[in-house]
């Protein structure tokens, strides 16, 4: 009997200790205000503390916006066959180490759909398009470990296409965006392997269950 009892305490303490460890999650992340293109924007997201724990996994999602308000005019003496698109692309930089594809992904500012006939002097409203876009980085992790921030920075370059309409069709753009980026450490805490209550509480009947065997024993 005893050497059950003593089993059964050994077994509240080890599943105590394994308990305390678990996998956490901390996050940050900075959105900048939507300007007139081309932006230059830039945003501080917090490194990891190792001291927390071991990490795990991180993941960075750069995200970026735009709004543009477009038409095209036909300046030619006759009509002109012709298709269009203008797309934004966003470039990022950081000052820990972490590359990204340039560019890292772009929006759509305006397009036709297809090919379009425009009348000479005659005017196409495209209207406004919004448009959103991301990429993600998840690592290497070791260029997100450190103390206090790191800096992500953003720049757009605007880019139009036509095939068609003879070099006349003049094309008139409002455009705004903005870019910012969000981040996730996943970590497993540093732990100490102290008993929690519970596991304190049966501890101590345990104990006394204990001193009760021996007693009946002596």
């Amino acid at each position: 009997m005893k050497k059950n009892m003593i089993a059964a305490l050994l077994a509240v303490s080890g599943f105590a200790a394994a308990g305390s460890a678990q996998a956490n999650v901390i996050t940050g992340s900075f959105l900048n205000p939507m300007l007139t293109t081309e932006i230059n924007q830039s945003g501080l997201l917090p490194l990891f503390d190792i001291s927390l724990g071991t990490l795990n996994s991180v993941t960075l999602t750069l995200v970026g916006n735009s709004s543009s308000t477009t038409s095209l005019t036909n300046a030619a003496a006759n009509p002109q066959f012709f298709s269009f698109q203008s797309i934004l692309n966003y470039f990022f930089t950081f000052d820990n180490g972490v590359s990204v594809g340039a560019p890292a992904f772009t929006t759509t500012l305006a397009t036709t759909g297809g090919f379009v006939t425009l009348g000479s002097g005659a005017t196409l409203n495209l209207g406004t398009t919004t448009d959103s876009g991301s990429a993600v980085v998840t690592g290497p992790l070791a260029n997100f470990i450190g103390s206090g921030n790191f800096t992500v920075g953003c720049t757009t370059l605007s880019g139009s296409t036509f095939n068609g309409g003879g070099a006349n069709i003049q094309n008139i753009q409002n455009t705004t965006a903005n870019c910012g980026a969000d981040i996730s450490y996943d970590y497993t805490p540093t732990t100490t392997h102290v008993p929690e209550p519970t596991a304190l509480w049966l501890l101590g009947v345990g104990l006394l269950g204990l001193v009760g065997v021996r007693r009946k024993l002596s």
